[in-house]
């Protein structure tokens, strides 16, 4: 009976650790600097690092041809790197 109940709290302990590690990754939020572009529908984000798929912005739009830094969390979809933004500034130089 006890080797049952450690098991089962063993497992619990992993599953809770898994979930929370988890969260984690998902939740990261990163800041990438760039050039607002849009190609046909979508609104892109030109960075040093590559081009990323810009979504959950409605200032992106009036931004195309600015140097912004946007924050958000990124994710990779169909081949593409899109970030999920979270907030957008232009930045001035």
């Amino acid at each position: 009976m006890k080797t049952l109940k450690r098991s089962i709290v063993t497992g619990l302990v992993a599953a809770m650790f898994m979930v929370v590690a988890t969260a984690g990754l998902a939740l990261a939020e990163d800041s990438i600097t760039g050039t607002i572009a849009q190609q046909g529908d979508v609104i892109m984000l030109d960075a040093a690092d590559g081009s990323y798929v810009l979504e959950g912005s409605d200032k992106a739009p009036d931004m195309v041809g600015k140097k912004v830094k946007v924050t958000g969390t990124v994710a990779e979809k169909e081949n593409m790197k899109v970030i999920n933004v979270i907030s957008m500034e232009e930045v001035t130089e």
